[in-house]
């Protein structure tokens, strides 16, 4: 999507992009004299310096605390299993506490810039993220798999597994899977010997509950990870946004501003492709359907997370409470742009508060408000990908830079 009128607008565009280029130079060389360049030099480094305050840390936070919450209800729930009283009580807890971390870090999903991000692709990117959320990496069969193994509590468990085996989609396994019930295929090896029938029903609710102590206690640990390398009084990693250019693991300010880029290029790579084109045939789906791959089947979230990521986007966009790069693009003399962009993102929250079901459900009662939600986050990752990025001259991430739909 561009704005009205944007072959005649190619020239102004272009113009535009010089522009910004020059101003950017001004910023990465320590600023200059007159008064239009400071105006954008001033308001980058406030959009850079306000990641970690005002986006970043209040997400952590937020997570950290609900980690904390599901510790103590999958400790009752173990507690309820071993005991053989209130196990169905207690799960239940548990899974209201899964919910709420779900929602917190549905939030972190979008703010993957430094630790939380990939160390491969990203400055100061630690891979995290994965310690926490795997998803799409997730195999339900591994996870029953480990559920009779009953090995979560050694030592090594979490150095020598893949994150298939741990986080929050295998807790969503352990906490929402039908009771006795495993996925695998009869001839895998805990159906073959017989390891999971002699478990019975009673003895599969026990180790899923111990399995689920273990696991949100080793997520609890990770998002503490992410709160101290971000805490100022820790790794204080919002400092090097704030200093790019300046004994950062950023050489330029544009380098930083680029993080922040690719981090919101998640509505596009994992909302837009993954969790919304997988549900409607579009985007990475390459299958003839591949509505079984959805984010959260078992738990029925797939709807909820959607909103979560909007919200999350808006946030790190405006920069929360403080500075952010619609702030950068308003500096630039793009108004407009810039309007459009909020116009883009009112109309997807309103296509996703009108989806009410798990996308599962929605496509199969009417698809209709579905193709409309894919196509209004597809508006908004338009304008990011295009007027955007072409204004402030960013790059677009490799993942989606031959992306053209």
């Amino acid at each position: 999507m561009h704005l009205p009128d944007a072959p005649a607008r190619s020239s102004r565009w272009l113009l535009a992009g010089l522009a910004s280029l020059a101003l950017l130079k001004v910023a990465c060389d320590g600023g200059k004299d007159g008064d239009e360049p400071n105006v954008v030099v001033e308001t980058l480094a406030a959009a850079l310096a306000d990641v970690g305050p005002y986006v970043v840390r209040p997400a952590l936070d937020r997570a950290a605390a609900a980690a904390d919450t599901l510790v103590i209800a999958a400790e009752a729930w173990e507690a309820a299993e071993a005991s053989g009283t209130g196990g169905a009580e207690a799960q239940a807890a548990a899974q209201a506490a899964w919910w709420g971390l779900m929602e917190a870090w549905q939030e972190v999903e979008v703010l993957q810039i430094g630790p939380a991000a990939s160390s491969l692709t990203a400055a100061g990117g630690a891979d995290l993220r994965d310690s926490v959320y795997s998803w799409p990496t997730v195999n339900r069969c591994r996870v029953d798999q480990e559920t009779v193994e009953a090995a979560w509590d050694d030592a090594d468990f979490f150095s020598t597994n893949l994150v298939n085996v741990y986080g929050l989609a295998a807790l969503e396994v352990l906490l929402y899977a039908p009771a006795g019930e495993n996925v695998c295929a009869a001839t895998v090896g805990i159906n073959t010997d017989g390891s999971w029938a002699a478990l019975g029903v009673e003895g599969v609710q026990r180790n899923r509950a111990s399995y689920a102590r273990a696991l949100a206690t080793h997520t609890a640990s990770m998002a503490d990870d992410l709160v101290s390398r971000w805490d100022p009084a820790g790794g204080d990693f919002g400092a090097q946004l704030a200093n790019a250019g300046d004994a950062s693991v950023y050489e330029t300010p544009e380098q930083a501003l680029n993080a922040v880029f690719d981090a919101l290029f998640y509505l596009e790579t994992s909302t837009k492709d993954r969790k919304l084109g997988y549900a409607v045939g579009a985007g990475d789906c390459v299958e003839t359907s591949c509505i079984a791959s959805i984010e959260s089947p078992i738990a029925g979230g797939s709807h909820a997370w959607v909103k979560v990521n909007l919200r999350a986007f808006r946030t790190l966009y405006l920069g929360g409470e403080g500075t952010g790069m619609d702030d950068v693009v308003r500096s630039l003399g793009e108004e407009a742009l810039a309007d459009a962009l909020l116009v883009a993102l009112d109309e997807a929250d309103a296509a996703a508060a009108a989806v009410t079901t798990p996308y599962d459900v929605a496509m199969t009662n009417d698809r209709a408000p579905m193709d409309a939600l894919y196509a209004a986050v597809k508006a908004v990752t338009d304008l990011l990908k295009g007027d955007i990025a072409t204004v402030l001259l960013l790059q677009i991430p490799s993942e989606a830079s031959g992306d053209n739909d």
